[in-house]
């Protein structure tokens, strides 16, 4: 296990070298940076999604719970009238 979790690290050193210490990693980077921003575009608008919705079941809850709580307050007084 040690052996493989270095051969990783080295692996990932190496990468990471080229990348940021030679003039073709430079290149790399360059062609990589519109497709990295348009990720981060997408997952910020995905986050934007999931907390609208999040909004809308809340809402929603409210909403059940608000007409639950009307119910039951008019059975309890239908049963008091009489």
């Amino acid at each position: 296990m040690v052996i493989v979790s270095a051969v990783i690290g080295a692996a990932i050193g190496a990468a990471a070298g080229y990348l940021f210490f030679t003039e073709r990693g430079r290149e790399v980077r360059d062609r990589m940076e519109p497709f990295v921003n348009d990720l981060r575009q997408e997952f910020t608008r995905f986050q934007k999604t999931i907390q609208k919705v999040g909004d809308m079941a809340n809402e929603g809850m409210r909403v059940v719970q608000e007409f639950n709580n009307a119910r039951g307050q008019s059975q309890y007084s239908d049963r008091t009238s009489h």
